[in-house]
């Protein structure tokens, strides 16, 4: 969401629990100043922290986020310096969260390129796993409220002008199946598979065919969730990951075949 410097609201307390879930996620071998801005950046990039939201004060962040204030003074001072939140200072200073970059279509389907058949596979392998039995529980276990946000997610989805806008929007859809199963490992497992996959996906914004097969697919997943079908709704998500991952693989394929071509 856009805001005014008068219009900014503080990121909230759901918003911080699905942030402290994607630790584990960082890059191995790095330090904790940069572990934590990395959580903080693909949290940005994934739409938790969303655009004009206002982080808590550094001491009440730091306490809720379980590391020393100079860390986290650290982090956000790496974040100043690449744009991805701006910070007053006073008594209603704070630190705002910025438009996170998109980046180009070149430097994702380079990352694609480099990024082997095998290791595509496996993350999506993962993510079917974990996306079915969110599902299979959530058919279980969530109620109207859940639903109904479910719903919006897809929905948001559906009418996204943007890919930065589209691939938010279905990676939020895809974590709160982990939230409507009222699993915490679930849902952390999925947050932490999507800050992997999503720069994968939705890069070609003319791909329309395949937007309309995701939105069909969202909406059997939600169908089966609202009917309380437990194995439809783990069917329809694990049918869902791997209908991504063909596509990716198939794109990956392609571009490599166009390189030969070309060479």
């Amino acid at each position: 969401m856009k805001s005014g410097p008068d219009e900014d609201i503080t990121v909230s307390p759901s918003a911080i629990r699905l942030l402290l879930l994607l630790r584990g996620s960082e890059p191995e071998g790095s330090g904790r100043t940069e572990q934590v801005t990395y959580m903080l950046e693909t949290a940005i990039a994934m739409g938790i922290l969303g655009e004009g939201e206002r982080l808590p004060r550094e001491s009440a962040f730091s306490a809720e986020l379980g590391i020393s204030s100079i860390t986290l003074r650290q982090a956000l001072n790496t974040l100043r310096m690449k744009g991805v939140i701006t910070t007053t200072r006073g008594r209603s200073g704070g630190s705002v969260v910025q438009k996170p970059k998109e980046p180009s279509i070149e430097e994702m389907r380079h990352k694609l390129r480099q990024t082997s058949t095998e290791d595509l596979r496996d993350l999506w392998d993962h993510c079917a796993a974990v996306a079915a039995a969110s599902a299979k529980l959530a058919a279980q276990r969530a109620d109207e409220q859940d639903i109904e946000y479910l719903s919006g997610l897809a929905e948001r989805f559906s009418s996204s002008a943007t890919a930065q806008e589209r691939r938010r929007a279905d990676t939020r859809f895809h974590v709160t199946l982990g939230v409507a199963a009222q699993s915490s490992r679930l849902t952390a497992s999925m947050l932490q598979i999507q800050a992997e996959l999503s720069g994968f996906l939705w890069f070609d914004p003319e791909d329309e065919s395949s937007i309309a097969e995701a939105i069909g697919e969202h909406a059997d997943i939600l169908r089966c969730i609202a009917d309380h079908d437990a194995a439809a709704a783990a069917s329809a998500a694990e049918l869902h990951s791997n209908t991504e991952m063909e596509r990716v693989i198939k794109q990956r394929l392609q571009m490599l075949m166009m390189s030969q071509e070309d060479a």
